[in-house]
């Protein structure tokens, strides 16, 4: 009789326990959902300040389970914002993805949408293809007769390479430049490794032109300013386009 009776408290605890558990997962996916949606509308309202548009909406993840430690210590591992096709200054991009970690936010303030939420680190990368890298580059020191608009791009062996028609006195020519991308102080530029033609002997006079302004020609990325302060540190190329990695420290992610 005793045994049946504390079979049954077992089993009642054990079934209470279950309740428990779901209750407290229930109300720590309502805090993330409700913190995610916070994230969300602050999102909308930087962007739309910055005249930053997208399609659709922004993707916001916060990382990290169980969600509520994180509201009850006010630091969460890591916020993940997603933009699809965004335009920034005129500029279209194909994605922009920026990681927040260390961020710190007063549990009710995030919870009620009140206070600063503020970031420790936020990392960025953001993709575009050719066709709108094409749109621009920048030249420098150009010869006369060579029209930017005209210049194809394309990546051979991960290198970038440029076929610049080039037109002198009756003369014409293809020059070939090869070269990397690199970011100084935040800004991208090609930075050329070769120069030559896509044919064998020139004239001299052709040929000086085209070695007189080798060394001379400069080619820059004039990227646009990205979201949440975010600062250039790298570039990668790929078959479909350009990926730049970029960083900030201390950022707000609300109030801006």
């Amino acid at each position: 009789m005793a045994a049946s009776r504390g079979a049954k408290i077992g089993i009642v605890l054990v079934v209470l326990a279950v309740i428990l558990v779901g209750v407290l997962f229930v109300a720590d996916r309502i805090a993330a959902s409700t913190a995610q949606d916070r994230i969300t509308e602050e999102t909308r309202k930087q962007l739309a300040a910055n005249s930053v548009t997208y399609e659709g909406d922004p993707s916001v993840k916060i990382a990290g389970f169980p969600f509520l430690t994180q509201v009850i210590a006010g630091e969460y591992e890591k916020i993940t914002i997603a933009l699809t096709k965004p335009q920034i200054e005129k500029v279209n991009l194909e994605t922009l993805t920026v990681d927040a970690k260390a961020v710190k936010a007063d549990a009710r303030d995030l919870i009620n949408g009140k206070g600063d939420v503020v970031a420790g680190e936020v990392t960025g990368q953001a993709t575009m293809t050719w066709d709108n890298v094409r749109k621009l580059l920048e030249f420098s020191n150009l010869p006369q007769g060579v029209d930017p608009s005209a210049v194809d791009v394309k990546v051979v062996n991960n290198k970038i390479e440029l076929r610049i028609p080039f037109q002198y006195q009756g003369f014409k020519v293809l020059i070939i430049a090869n070269g990397s991308m690199v970011v100084e102080s935040g800004k991208v530029r090609l930075k050329l490794e070769s120069v030559t033609t896509d044919q064998g002997d020139l004239p001299k006079i052709v040929n000086d032109l085209v070695q007189a302004n080798k060394s001379r020609l400069q080619v820059t990325v004039k990227l646009p300013g990205l979201p949440y302060n975010l600062v250039i540190n790298s570039a990668e190329t790929t078959d479909s386009g350009l990926r730049v990695i970029a960083s900030a420290k201390d950022v707000p992610l609300s109030g801006q």
